[in-house]
């Protein structure tokens, strides 16, 4: 077996995770940002919440197969660049409106939603674009471990950074963060370009392009399991985003520096994992480190339950999302190592907008009802029926890890 040539010498890969740092800080910034915006300078109620939040995952059930499709006819690199610059445009709209005192909740909606749409390219062409990156296949759990650990270190810093950003200079400011954020990416991407080939011309038409798609999906049941238990407990989480930011201000009267205190605590979970999924999966079966990752992805019950000062509720809170993103980012590392070891290249793009529709599809039927569930029954009592709902993850994976469908390929191979 040949020598593994490390990570940190392959100098495409470098400057990709290096731009994938700056830009998701930003977009930590933004997350938190927008929703105060609308919360604090719009008083947005929680029907309005409850749009804001579906229309950010609206692209994926709309929009997944379709790209999906494009993703796999392009080249990923250059889409990747693009989407970039694109984000950074639409997200710098909104400042610009603050600015002018004219933003609305309606321009909020068609940013969210354009974003929403090219962040979902750049995620299917994302994950397409590593194994071009990073050819030894020994590598890829490794590779994975580090893009989740750059995403991890970004949520520690970027939430409490959003936090104090919007205490101090306002939301719209945090805001124009993230729009510079995603050009700076932009110009670090096409700096250190690496391999782009264009994949192979298809002559297929294009429904049943997207029929490959998902019968190389559905070929895989550890995927399909990972993919379908996640999406149950997604589209309750969806919901609990829909009312969180309204929860934490109104009812808890938590101050935006608080609520950004309370991500970085949370935010520490998928560093976590980032950093022990790797020798976890060495070490241990991979089918029931996942199982127990299910599990913690219930974190987000503590939110109704917090009570009592606010260190305390800090505190409370911050664990439970600690818990949840350990969870999320352990299952989504093996499985996007999973996809990168037992599907095509020239598939992953499809395979990836069908994993995609699946999980993100959810979102705007569960930001809907977490927002009218909320309207209806107040915010706490929603949230408690919500965050309940995420533990549905559990049982789909605990079936799939005792049929053994979560293996990882113990000598996987180099295929181009």
């Amino acid at each position: 077996m040949s020598e593994v040539v490390p990570l940190r010498r392959n100098r495409p890969f470098a400057f990709f995770w290096t731009a994938q740092l700056l830009s998701n800080a930003g977009t930590q910034v933004s997350e938190l940002a927008i929703p105060l915006i609308a919360v604090l300078t719009l008083s947005a109620g929680p029907t309005a919440m409850g749009v804001l939040t579906a229309l950010e995952s609206l692209p994926s059930l709309v929009l997944a197969l379709f790209l999906g499709v494009y993703v796999d006819r392009l080249r990923r690199g250059r889409l990747l660049f693009w989407s970039n610059i694109g984000q950074g445009v639409l997200i710098g709209t909104v400042p610009l409106a603050a600015a002018f005192g004219v933003l609305t909740m309606g321009q909020l909606y068609v940013v969210t939603f354009a974003v929403g749409t090219l962040a979902l390219a750049y995620g299917l062409a994302h994950t397409a674009y590593v194994p071009a990156l990073v050819t030894d296949r020994r590598q890829l759990t490794a590779a994975n471990s580090s893009i989740a650990l750059t995403d991890s270190v970004t949520a520690v810093a970027g939430p409490g950074l959003g936090g104090v950003l919007v205490q101090l200079l306002t939301a719209p400011i945090a805001v124009a963060v993230d729009a510079a954020s995603f050009l700076v990416a932009a110009v670090l991407q096409a700096c250190g370009r690496g391999p782009d080939p264009l994949p192979p011309s298809e002559k297929v038409r294009f429904g049943l392009s997207i029929r490959a798609g998902f019968a190389a999906f559905r070929q895989q049941p550890g995927i399909v399991a990972i993919t379908v238990g996640k999406g149950s407990a997604d589209f309750f989480h969806w919901g609990v985003l829909a009312l969180y930011v309204l929860y934490a201000v109104r009812e808890l009267g938590l101050s935006p520096a608080a609520i950004g205190a309370i991500a970085v605590i949370g935010s520490l979970g998928p560093l976590l994992a980032g950093l022990i999924t790797t020798p976890l999966t060495r070490r241990f079966s991979t089918a029931w480190t996942a199982v127990i990752a299910a599990i913690l992805v219930g974190g987000g019950i503590l939110i109704p339950f917090a009570n009592g000062p606010d260190l305390l509720v800090i505190a409370t809170i911050g664990l439970g999302q600690f818990l949840l993103g350990l969870g999320v980012v352990h299952l989504i590392i093996i499985r996007a190592t999973m996809l990168q070891h037992t599907i095509e290249p020239a598939l992953l793009g499809r395979v990836g907008a069908v994993i995609r529709l699946i999980e993100w599809g959810t979102g705007p039927i569960g930001g809907l009802t977490g927002g009218l569930l909320g309207a209806a029954i107040g915010l706490r009592p929603a949230l408690i029926l919500l965050t309940a709902g995420t533990l549905t993850a559990v049982p789909w994976i605990t079936r799939a890890a005792i049929r053994g469908h979560l293996t990882l390929p113990t000598h996987p191979t180099n295929r181009t």
